[in-house]
């Protein structure tokens, strides 16, 4: 009874007072469409953020939600996320950092709205994803909202039956309008010109405008994401999981956990004779590539498996000595794949240099390493939150990958390896990275080389490069690209810098682009 008088409660608050919901929406699916139209990266990226945090704090505020102190690190971590952005120009982190946005403010507006005291691991997840189902009901709360207020305030104020006649004739006026400036025009041409033609601009260039219609869906998206978000919190009706209940007999996990970990002591037993004490040597027959990138994925599953496993085992079976030390003995065979896995990535990186990939590799695996930290002090003490362990050492740690611009280290390190002895294709994978590699690149100078126009398209507009480069369709990118010729490569990406940051301004501003241009325009003077 007291959660359901909670739940109209909260209704309540969003059904009185409707119009400051609806005009808070409005406002901020402006604030959206300006931030996102053609521009998803720029510095308005961390001004929309803010602008979700603040529609957020209004929320709280009219709901008579107090602060709770322990969880103002997740807007700061939504901020730096935001800034994040306007440093980089690499689409993965651009979208894992959109995606931590989004579940940092979920997170925090669950643990001011709730009480999550007693929500375990698999709780926060089911809740989390259960928000975001209830939203899809929700879009429709705001004219359940709006219809309300009109009818309690038409019970009232008279001049709001006049202004319902009056949008009534319009509704009507409009298309009879339109007919009457059809006729109108086909039966006078001077009334053609003059009215149909402005009619018609209208119609074409303003209405039907893929740049209106761009806005108007931004709008829409903005409008209806964050009022049905607000709306759905208002529900109260979270899962509550019995954390007493009844719990297996721990002889089932004993059993078959025993059988697994004997199968992890072989492979640490073969890693710690083999890798950790074999000089570091390859197995006959495999390729560094092979032996990395097959170590690295069996590890993933086998950690995802192993977290799995002790959570579920922790959940549903009786703790004692024996399960509790199986658990113990299969983390600390985790952390022995970890490091096999890394030491092997490490002899990979050592033949092959850097890649986005490896360095991801790597940071996963010190994330995994942090993470069994939390599942072994979860073993070691139940009451542990788990959760919010993990968020906070996921947030901290992608951060950290987030603001390093990893484009540029791997930039960094393979050039100052090769330097001008650098391949044609290893630049051009430098290059094709994002635009954060091009001040690195443009330091270095190369002559033109292997020019000629034996065969192979001959772009003209990038003639002044080199009168006799080859171009090649390059069908992933969808472009043109000089072939064979480092100096032409680079110069032909530097051409298309400055083509997509000519209209660089106040709004569209991004520190990568910034940077790329002035390297372009360095490279073109020197």
């Amino acid at each position: 009874m007291e959660r359901e008088n909670k739940e109209l409660e909260n209704y309540r608050v969003m059904r009185e007072n409707a119009w400051f919901f609806l005009i808070m929406a409005f406002i901020y699916s402006i604030c959206f469409a300006t931030a996102f139209y053609h521009n998803y990266i720029g510095i308005t990226f961390p001004l929309i953020t803010a602008a979700t945090l603040a529609a957020c704090g209004l929320f709280l505020k009219k709901n008579n939600i107090p602060w709770k102190k322990s969880n103002w690190w997740y807007l700061a971590g939504c901020m730096l996320l935001g800034f994040s952005t306007v440093l980089t120009a690499n689409i993965f982190v651009i979208f894992f950092n959109t995606v931590g946005i989004l579940l940092l403010i979920t997170v925090f507006m669950l643990r001011q709205v709730y009480d999550d005291s007693q929500w375990g691991f698999g709780q926060y997840l089911a809740n989390i994803m259960f928000l975001y189902l209830n939203m899809i009901p929700e879009m429709a709360s705001p004219f359940i909202n709006l219809a309300h207020c009109l009818d309690k305030r038409k019970k009232v104020q008279k001049k709001n039956k006049t202004a319902l006649y009056v949008l009534l004739g319009m509704v009507i006026g409009l298309p009879m309008m339109a007919l009457a400036i059809a006729l109108l025009s086909s039966a006078d041409q001077i009334f053609s010109k003059v009215v149909g033609d402005l009619c018609y601009k209208l119609w074409k260039q303003i209405l039907f405008s893929p740049n209106v219609f761009l806005v108007i869906v931004l709008m829409i998206l903005g409008f209806f994401g964050i009022y049905s978000f607000l709306s759905a919190l208002t529900l109260n009706n979270m899962f509550q999981w019995n954390s007493r209940r009844t719990k297996q007999n721990p002889v089932i996990a004993i059993t078959f956990l025993s059988m697994v970990t004997m199968v992890y002591l072989i492979f640490c037993v073969i890693q710690a004779v083999f890798l950790f004490t074999g000089g570091l040597l390859l197995p006959e027959g495999y390729t560094y590539a092979a032996y990395a990138r097959q170590g690295f994925f069996q590890l993933l599953f086998v950690c995802i498996f192993n977290l799995i496993v002790v959570l579920c085992a922790m959940s549903f079976f009786e703790v004692n000595k024996i399960l509790k030390g199986l658990l113990l003995l299969c983390s600390g065979c985790t952390y022995i794949m970890i490091v096999s896995s890394a030491l092997r990535m490490i002899l990979y990186i050592d033949t092959y240099h850097l890649s986005f990939l490896r360095v991801l590799v790597l940071w996963f695996l010190a994330l995994l390493a942090v993470l069994m930290a939390g599942v072994v002090r979860t073993v070691l003490k139940p009451e542990f939150r788990l959760f919010r362990y993990s968020m906070t050492m996921v947030t901290v740690c992608y951060l950290l990958f987030s603001c390093a611009r990893v484009d540029v280290l791997v930039a960094e390190y393979n050039m100052a390896r090769l330097k001008k002895d650098i391949s044609y294709e290893d630049l051009e994978y430098l290059a094709d990275l994002s635009i954060d590699t091009l001040p690195v690149l443009s330091r270095y100078d190369f002559e033109h080389e292997n020019c000629t126009r034996a065969e192979g398209e001959y772009v003209e507009e990038y003639d002044y490069y080199s009168p006799t480069v080859i171009w090649n369709y390059d069908s992933k990118s969808g472009r043109a690209k000089a072939s064979g010729c480092r100096r032409c490569l680079l110069n032909q990406i530097f051409h298309e810098v400055l083509e997509d940051t000519k209209d660089l301004d106040v709004r569209t501003f991004h520190f990568s682009k910034f940077l790329a241009r002035k390297a372009a325009n360095e490279n073109f003077a020197k």
